[in-house]
């Protein structure tokens, strides 16, 4: 019997491992209260246990390299207390899913998660730790969310199921797909996120980064090559802003053309973000821009965009008062086409 009464009465599922294996397994039995004074209830509960043990010794009798390997996974796991779905702690395993807006949970209802780690369960702890800059950390969620379509699990890393999302990208509408440097970069986001859970043994050492070395189809969009607009027809596209009154694009519109700075570097500036470098006034670049190299340079401001712009009154988070304190993606985009807007009517 491998059911023991202790003095409190309450019974306890023991199973001695054989004295072979104590090195490998670390212990020399298992053991664990089964919480019940009733002797056939904790044969009920011990059932499932005794085997679960049983099998760990089958394993570290025939394999004892695949069970040390399940004893890291494990602790691992427990260390970033991700609860296994079938604890009766879903919430610690889906806490990202409870996190995104009703309309995005809904692309993952149909998914049957089992017993098995979401792809998403350590997501926030790797872009936390990998990434600091606001607008890449929501850039790499949205491309591990993504993938999670294909590749639900921990589990169904494969490279077929990598490829399925490369796939799909290729069977879109021309109009709404990806270009090829876009699919790159949110491959290699997920690239980075497995190669970071091995890192913290969250998935076995011998996965084989499915994100590694794919096949990107042909159909895929390549980069283009713009033309850069005509001095006349930038003017005719700030004409037409500021005789739809539109002050947000008109001062924009200006900045951009004298600076050449991003949507998102002349949406935060302000009265400090200008400063004296040799009696020269020069805009002072955002300390998180999109590039290193971008990222705290100084433009100088010339005196054509001074007589445009009042710069002792400058604040473009005021003057843009539906932005918000920082120019998201899609905020720059919603810009974007206001602009675009313009371009057709005229």
């Amino acid at each position: 019997m491998n059911l023991t009464c202790l003095k409190s009465g309450i019974w306890q599922a023991e199973l001695r491992v054989p004295t072979d294996l104590r090195l490998v397994i670390g212990r020399t039995r298992f053991a664990k209260s089964m919480g019940t004074r009733d002797k056939r209830e904790a044969i009920v509960k011990a059932a499932p246990l005794l085997e679960q043990w049983q099998s760990e010794i089958d394993l570290a009798k025939s394999d004892p390299q695949a069970f040390m390997a399940n004893q890291i996974l494990r602790k691992a796991r427990q260390e970033f207390h991700v609860k296994p779905l079938d604890s009766g702690r879903s919430d610690d395993h889906l806490a990202w899913l409870e996190n995104l807006p009703p309309s995005k949970a809904l692309l993952y209802e149909a998914i049957e998660w089992g017993s098995d780690t979401p792809l998403p369960a350590y997501m926030d702890a790797f872009v936390q730790s990998h990434y600091t800059k606001p607008g890449t950390q929501s850039e790499a969620r949205r491309y591990i969310l993504e993938a999670t379509i294909f590749i639900p699990t921990l589990a169904a890393l494969t490279r077929i199921n990598a490829q399925r999302w490369l796939t799909n990208e290729e069977s879109k509408d021309p109009s709404s797909r990806r270009a090829l440097k876009t699919m790159q970069k949110a491959i290699g986001c997920l690239s980075e996120y497995i190669s970071w859970l091995q890192y913290r043994n969250l998935v076995y050492q011998s996965l084989i980064n499915p994100f590694r070395d794919l096949h990107y189809p042909k159909m895929l969009t390549r980069s283009k090559q713009y033309k850069p607009l005509s001095y006349d027809e930038i003017c005719l596209f700030r004409s037409a802003a500021v005789g739809k009154g539109d002050e947000l694009l008109v001062a924009f519109l200006d900045i951009a053309r004298f600076t050449g700075m991003r949507l998102s570097e002349i949406g935060v500036l302000n009265t400090k973000s200008i400063e004296l470098v040799g009696g020269i006034a020069c805009f002072r670049v955002k300390s998180d821009a999109k590039t290193v190299a971008s990222a705290n340079r100084l433009i100088p401001i010339s005196k054509k965009l001074k007589s445009l712009v009042d710069l002792e009154r400058l604040d473009m988070k005021e003057h843009r008062n539906a932005y918000g304190k920082r120019m998201t993606e899609a905020q720059e985009r919603q810009l974007g086409k206001r602009l675009t807007k313009l371009c057709l009517m005229d």
